[in-house]
């Protein structure tokens, strides 16, 4: 007092000090105050229990649940006390005090939070339990990282209590997991699933045993899967029925709440009914809403919420409503679409928008597709073709109908299928010249199939000095001609003049790709391309002299042999040499032997290489030498081959 005087600067007395500081929450009366000293009292039953609470401000009494709101037995009386009538006084009458009056009564300011409690307990030798029970058992709820009470309160709080599980499990308190305390009841501090089942609290007063019983639940709220019984848009007609089902799949033991947001739901134009059933393993929850007849307005979104404790989950769908069925069907992509052939699938699909959905029969050529070839599927309203070929081209039309309201629309399109060029030349044995008489006029032809038609292209390269590359020159357009033969494309090459050796290409392209034919051109002035003769008829003493010419581009490795009785192979033979000359079209090999005798008959071999096949080649000419003339015979041609 004498230090806020000093501080303030004003006398002031400390009676005056006092009553300021008893405002503060930490002064005299911070918390009202009962005249009850013991934090529990028990008294027996049909006794008064009689209360007083004083306190700085007004007062209010908080009752044990036991007691009615509405009690004819509780009285409460509030006056002013103290010296000066500035504190405020309560007393609680209760009369008589039954069993079921057990628990905390609290004391506390109207306005504040600060209160005081004291427990009271109503002593019943014959209700020790503070609540009676019907033979239903409570239901207790054991919850994942909380404490499982079975709230078994008693009236007196030395009574004996047992916790026992069903049927004879008996369970002791420990005062670690287990611990039993009279205004609560047992608490399982770390409950597991062994506290799942029947629980009984029991206690023996006076040879008669009482039990309150509980059964214990654990919830769960996992749920599992939630769907509808349409997934896409939902499509349908004005004046039918909709009907939605919401199905929601959950572990066992666990609630669901299912509710439905939807267009007309404050005008409440659906019904929802509610099912539960069970499979082995979850529970199955079920909700369906209804709408006997639609209207546009009850187009939209349709969502099914489903709640489990702080599990959400929700699902929906858009329900389309039409005015009347309808049928529209055009071209995706033009009245002509194409394909590849090869191609592993092809679907036609034209535009197609109908409710309710129609009957779908598509045609090839005025017959049914799908009864026409085993590669032809329909698919929804789509045609698929496999294995894409040339024969699949032609007329397709797709006819639609709903029968029941009598709407029917058909769409033809004209399928393309495109075909890389083959020359089939190639694929037969080619009636192309390979060797042409020197002078000669010479006719090449090519024909290719291919859609769309092949552009046909001649090039040529002459046949090279020897170590230099081939290289292409474009034919002149003169010497070309094309024919379309159909399906076919044909090019003629026309040679006036064969001079020049060499290879005339043929080129078919389209779109979808190219085929090419090499034809060899080899001009030659032999006839064959491979000769050997005998350049006169020498007589005896005089000289013989055979010649062996081959094309120049054909063949090379010109040889002359004899050929003994021994030896009827050129391996086994002797080697006679002879002289080589080059010219423009063809080699020649001239032989000479001089003062020839009756010992120089026998057979003369002119082997060559060819030079396309890599095989040998031999003509073999015998000579027979006589004292008054010489008889030349010419043998067959024969050829071996040869690894190279």
């Amino acid at each position: 007092c004498k230090a806020l005087q000093y501080l303030i600067q004003q006398p002031l007395t400390c009676l005056s000090v006092f009553y300021l500081k008893d405002t503060d929450t930490k002064g005299r009366f911070s918390s009202p105050v009962l005249d009850v000293t013991e934090k529990q009292l028990i008294i027996e039953r049909n006794q008064t229990l009689q209360l007083n609470c004083r306190g700085r401000w007004e007062l209010h009494w908080v009752l044990p649940s036991g007691i009615p709101k509405v009690y004819h037995g509780t009285q409460i009386e509030e006056t002013r006390c103290g010296k000066k009538n500035n504190q405020y006084c309560s007393r609680l009458t209760l009369s008589p005090a039954l069993a079921q009056h057990t628990g905390s009564y609290r004391c506390r300011y109207r306005q504040k939070q600060r209160k005081q409690a004291s427990v009271i307990g109503v002593s019943d030798s014959q209700r020790p339990f503070v609540k009676v029970q019907s033979e239903i058992p409570d239901v207790v709820y054991m919850k994942e990282g909380e404490p499982l009470v079975f709230p078994c309160r008693v009236t007196n709080p030395d009574a004996k209590v047992s916790l026992v599980k069903f049927p004879f499990h008996r369970l002791a308190p420990d005062y670690r997991n287990i611990i039993w305390n009279s205004r609560q009841g047992f608490t399982i501090r770390s409950p597991t699933f062994f506290y799942i089942g029947l629980f009984s609290c029991e206690t023996i007063v006076n040879g008669v045993k009482y039990s309150n019983k509980f059964l214990t639940h654990r919830p769960v709220n996992k749920i599992l899967d939630v769907y509808l019984n349409s997934t896409g848009l939902v499509h349908t007609l004005q004046g039918q029925m909709l009907a939605l089902n919401c199905t929601v799949t959950a572990e066992w033991n666990a609630r669901v709440s299912i509710s439905w947001t939807y267009p007309q739901k404050a005008n409440g134009s659906a019904t929802i009914i509610r099912r539960i059933s069970r499979s082995r393993t979850n529970m199955l929850f079920y909700s369906v809403l209804t709408i006997p007849r639609l209207s546009k307005a009850d187009r939209g979104l349709y969502k099914c919420h489903v709640t489990s404790g702080p599990s959400k989950r929700e699902t929906n769908t858009t329900v389309i409503v039409y005015d009347q069925p309808f049928i529209r069907l055009k071209h995706r992509d033009g009245p002509v679409v194409q394909a590849s052939a090869g191609q592993k699938s092809f679907r036609l699909t034209p535009k197609l928008r109908a409710f309710p959905a129609p009957e779908v029969i598509w045609l090839k050529d005025g017959m049914v597709a799908a009864e026409r070839c085993s590669r032809y599927h329909v698919d929804g309203f789509s045609l698929v073709i496999r294995d894409v070929a040339e024969e699949d081209a032609g007329i397709y039309t797709i006819l639609t109908g709903i029968q029941q309201y009598g709407l029917y629309q058909n769409l033809t399109l004209t399928l393309v299928v495109n075909v890389k060029p083959q020359i089939g030349e190639k694929t037969v044995s080619s009636q192309q010249p390979g060797i042409v008489q020197r002078g000669s006029r010479q006719a090449l032809h090519c024909t290719s199939d291919g859609v769309p038609p092949p552009q046909i292209q001649w090039l040529w390269h002459p046949c090279p000095p020897k170590g230099l590359a081939l290289k292409l020159y474009s034919v002149l357009a003169c010497m070309q001609q094309l024919f379309f033969v159909f399906p076919q494309t044909v090019g003629v090459l026309t040679v006036g003049e064969a001079l020049i050796s060499g290879i005339y290409r043929c080129v078919a392209a389209n779109l979808m790709g190219r085929d090419e034919l090499d034809i060899r051109f080899y001009v030659t002035d032999v006839k064959g391309g491979l000769i050997a003769s005998l350049e006169e008829e020498p007589r005896e003493g005089g000289d013989l002299r055979l010649v062996c010419i081959a094309n120049r581009h054909l063949y090379s490795d010109l040889s002359w042999y004899r050929l003994t009785n021994q030896s009827t192979t050129s391996e086994g033979a002797s080697v006679l040499g002879g002289e080589l000359k080059e010219g423009q079209f063809s080699h020649t090999l001239q032989l000479l032997l001089k003062n020839v005798t009756a010992q120089d008959s026998g057979t003369y071999r002119c082997s060559a290489t060819h030079l396309l096949t890599g095989e040998h080649t031999h003509l073999d000419t015998a000579v027979e030498v006589t004292g008054v003339s010489l008889r030349v015979i010419v043998l067959n041609t024969h050829t071996h081959s040869c690894s190279l």
